[in-house]
């Protein structure tokens, strides 16, 4: 029952803030009453999803992160008046923004906030120079702090673009080890990941 599920949210986000996280991810969606949770999944009635509330009245104070992934463009002017009762405003991102969101972004009181652009660039064409003009032309154009994208689409050629040029890379979901090495080499600003012990012991066996 949602109970339940509230009860292990709390308990995982308890657990980040007692290790010491750097960054928290938290999907964002709304129910038809207008409460903003966290849910992957698609929100359809008042009990789906856990009020996101009850995770930043844990992360208040706590100088955590907080990677809000947008599933629903709609959520946003609510977010804003929920971050900043909560103080974390300072400390929130976006993630999950498409290109066509980008308006959407911009029009919300978020509109202040760094967000990254969800993407999927092509591992090949980011060798031609043609691509990587256009990459850096659309984050200029749609005012993102960098690209968001599953590590799979991540190379060494993107990351060198992008931190060349003032621009961030973040990565989702790595959770193997031979994934985590190859990724840290690229020197993400951001990475996604449901096997925190193994990224933070792998970080700290490579002396970084």
């Amino acid at each position: 029952g949602p109970f339940d599920t509230a009860e292990i949210i709390v308990e995982f986000i308890q657990a980040a803030i007692n290790n010491h996280v750097e960054v928290v991810e938290l999907d964002v969606r709304q129910r038809p009453n207008g409460t903003l949770v966290m849910s992957h999944d698609l929100v359809v009635t008042n009990n789906d999803g856990v009020e996101l509330s009850e995770a930043l009245a844990l992360l208040k104070g706590t100088g955590i992160l907080i990677n809000l992934d947008i599933k629903e463009t709609k959520t946003l002017n609510a977010l804003h008046d929920l971050l900043v009762e909560y103080d974390v405003y300072a400390y929130s991102f976006l993630t999950g923004i498409e290109e066509s969101d980008v308006s959407a972004v911009k029009d919300s009181t978020c509109r202040d906030l760094d967000y990254y652009l969800n993407s999927q660039p092509s591992r090949w064409r980011i060798f031609t120079e043609d691509y990587q003009k256009r990459i850096l032309e659309t984050l200029e154009k749609t005012g993102a702090v960098g690209i968001n994208c599953n590590f799979k689409y991540a190379g060494g050629q993107l990351s060198d673009l992008l931190h060349s040029n003032g621009y961030k890379l973040s990565v989702w979901t790595v959770n193997r080890s031979k994934d985590i090495k190859r990724v840290l080499v690229l020197k993400p600003d951001n990475i996604t990941t449901k096997q925190y012990d193994l990224l933070t012991t792998t970080i700290s066996s490579w002396g970084n």
